[in-house]
């Protein structure tokens, strides 16, 4: 193809600073480095002042980007970790602005190891983009001032990063650092449950409770209520976690005046249960918070502890011990905790002594029965019970089993379906070329993925080569090859995964060699290895869906990479007590109007008294049998409608029934 042709640019002078790209569209970037500092004076100088400064200088208010979603964000980060920047070299990349401005270089970067810095200066320059600060505007493409502003904006950029080395970190952070270690607070995250008292002096004398713990009585109940939990729950923390969840105690809100005046309370809570929408924690934070020595009145200072009874504790010793005992394999000291007594909720039946084997389709089947979770996987379990193998579908942390099915059900029916699929598309050739287009599709997509990723690792390596050349501290020189290095074995990681990617790539043209083989395959189906039935599957189809109809039926179907589909019903008979809502319905009409017990057990003959107990107790009055229950009850909990006297009664009368009746129907001797 012949080389297009450009219109001819007017010259530049070299000795002239070239005008503001007032036809292009601006940028603001705005950056805070903690989330404390959002809406102080700096904000306001970083994103209004800036914007009225860009219009002033000539751009229309619509032709101004702001880029604020680096709020509370380091400096220090590499571009793809800030959103905000992210997004301003995308536009720069795009040749969608002309101009970016901040309030400072600072904003931009406090990088140490100038790398970031640099691919940032070579992205400017190359798009011909002007950085303007309040007191420079920096034009890296200028003919003869443009390493000059490179120059300087590097020296501010290190400049920034310097003082965020020597003075916040090498003298700041120290001395912080070193009122922790001495048991004070040092504004880290406080406790729930405490208060601090930040006031240094008291009635004109110093405060010997200066930035120290204090009982905060709102939190500390809840808190409190947490470790009853966990011993009420035997230690069990799924168990006390979910319990928290769906039925509290909540952090409540903290009521104006509340807190003392000269005191400060925790203000890092931010995630609500999923079922009441209240403030609580994770489970990893109740965790935590069940094994931290701060609440037994002990101070920890970069996980050691550092001063003992330093402040008021709120846990009593011995509740405290109980869960941390359950929870820490090591004791105060990081040895290992001689008391340690993890709850074991269930004992793990090692893979090798079940004669059933894993299920066949296991990760490719999914279901859309969870509304706020649509295409969800099926997890995969073992059922100790019934000794099988279950799909079952999760709705965490509401309900751990919203429904489940056995395996080798699902599996029967989804291989039925795909040797149904094999027969026609070997015997068929427009099917049979319509499924190898497709698998030869996913591949070249994935082929092309990885190679995409090589030449982005490959242009990180060569911008490292670039930088090394501006850099003369050993320190920062040793980190850029250490990262070279990185980047380095990252590109020979995924020329292997391309290289395997290229062998699968040839799983079409086998698949295709294989057609006669198939039909050998086709005749031999029930002796195929699963491994192989799942690579014929994943060849052939997207996924599977589970479907629950009723609580023993349930549609499977399956998605072909031809976007067509195949179903399946099943009605299976479990182990497990499966009742129809027909039968719920019945069986807590009877309960709530005091249905004797006999006439339930013959409404339900198949079940014993328990099992009907704890069916109603499952789905009805909150996992409890009524206490309000009337009905006369005169058998044990095995009980069935068959070992009661009214059966026995019943039989009886059925039994002189069916005689008289009998004799009724013979004919009368002569």
């Amino acid at each position: 193809m012949p080389r297009g042709l450009k219109r001819p640019q007017p010259p530049i002078d070299p000795y002239r600073s070239q005008s503001l790209p007032v036809g292009r569209p601006a940028a603001v970037y705005y950056r805070q480095s903690s989330e404390a500092q959002i809406g102080n004076v700096s904000t306001t100088l970083q994103t209004f002042d800036m914007i009225e400064q860009l219009i002033q200088h000539g751009w229309p208010r619509e032709s101004i980007h702001m880029i604020d979603m680096d709020a509370g964000v380091s400096g220090t980060k590499k571009i793809r970790d800030r959103k905000g920047m992210s997004l301003l070299y995308e536009m720069i990349e795009s040749g969608q602005i002309g101009l970016v401005a901040a309030q400072d270089v600072d904003r931009f970067f406090r990088d140490v190891t100038m790398i970031e810095t640099n691919i940032f200066i070579d992205a400017c320059k190359r798009n011909n983009v002007q950085v303007l600060t309040p007191g420079m505007v920096f034009d890296f493409a200028h003919p003869s001032m443009g390493s000059s502003h490179i120059r300087m904006f590097r020296e501010d950029s290190q400049r920034a990063a310097d003082y965020l080395e020597y003075q916040i970190r090498g003298r700041l952070v120290k001395a912080r650092l070193s009122r922790s270690a001495s048991g004070m607070w040092a504004g880290r995250r406080i406790a729930p449950g405490f208060m601090v008292d930040c006031r240094e002096r008291v009635d004109g004398n110093r405060n010997p409770d200066f930035r120290k713990y204090k009982r905060f009585d709102l939190y500390a109940d809840v808190v409190l209520r947490y470790f009853q939990l966990f011993r009420e729950k035997s230690g069990n923390l799924q168990q006390t976690w979910l319990h928290i969840q769906q039925h509290g105690p909540m952090f409540p809100a903290i009521p104006e005046g509340t807190v003392p005046e000269g005191f400060r309370v925790t203000d890092h809570l931010n995630r609500r249960s999923t079922v009441t929408s209240g403030w609580t924690l994770s489970l990893s934070g109740l965790m935590r918070m069940l094994v931290n020595v701060t609440y037994i009145g002990h101070w920890v200072h970069l996980d050691a502890i550092t001063q003992w009874d330093n402040h008021e504790a709120i846990i009593p010793q011995d509740l405290f011990m109980y869960a941390f005992n359950r929870l820490s394999p090591t004791d105060f000291y990081g040895d290992p905790n001689p008391e340690y007594v993890p709850y074991r909720p269930w004992i793990r039946h090692e893979r090798a002594e079940r004669d059933v084997e894993p299920p066949t389709y296991s990760g490719m089947v999914y279901s859309d029965d969870v509304e706020l979770r649509p295409h969800q996987r099926l997890m995969t379990i073992w059922s100790p019970s019934a000794k099988k193998y279950q799909y079952q579908l999760s709705d965490y942390p509401v309900k751990s089993n919203v429904w489940n099915v056995k395996a080798f059900i699902v599996d029967e029916l989804i291989g039925a379906m795909l040797l149904d699929r094999l027969q026609a598309t070997t015997i068929n050739e427009a099917a049979w070329a319509a499924a190898l287009g497709s698998v030869e599709t996913v591949e070249q997509s994935e082929v092309r993925r990885i190679r995409a990723a090589i030449r982005q690792a490959e242009a990180t390596r060569d911008n490292i080569i670039a930088n090394l050349g501006v850099i003369t501290n050993p320190e920062i020189t040793a980190r850029a090859e250490a990262h070279y290095e990185a980047v380095g074995l990252e590109i020979i990681t995924l020329e292997a995964e391309l290289a395997r990617a290229k062998s699968g790539s040839r799983r079409s043209k086998l698949l295709a060699d294989a057609r006669p083989a198939l039909r050998e395959v086709i005749q031999r189906w029930d002796r195929v290895p699963r491994e192989d039935k799942l690579s014929l599957f994943t060849a052939l189809a997207k996924y599977a869906k589970i479907t629950k109809i009723t609580n023993k039926t349930k549609t499977i179907t399956v998605h072909w990479r031809d976007d067509t589909v195949s179903s399946r019903n099943t009605t299976h008979t479990s182990l497990g007590p499966f009742w129809e809502d027909e039968a719920l319905d019945k069986l807590r009409q009877m309960v709530e109007s005091n249905a004797d017990q006999w006439e339930i057990l013959r409404a339900f003959p198949e079940h014993n008294w328990q099992a009907i107990q704890a069916r109603y107790a499952y789905n009805f009055n909150d996992r409890r049998w009524p206490k309000s229950y009337k009905g006369k009850r005169g058998y044990g909990k095995y009980a069935q409608w068959k070992d009661t006297v009214e059966f026995q009664h019943e039989k009886e009368i059925l039994h002189k029934s069916a005689s008289v009746t009998k004799t009724l129907k013979t004919p009368a001797s002569r």
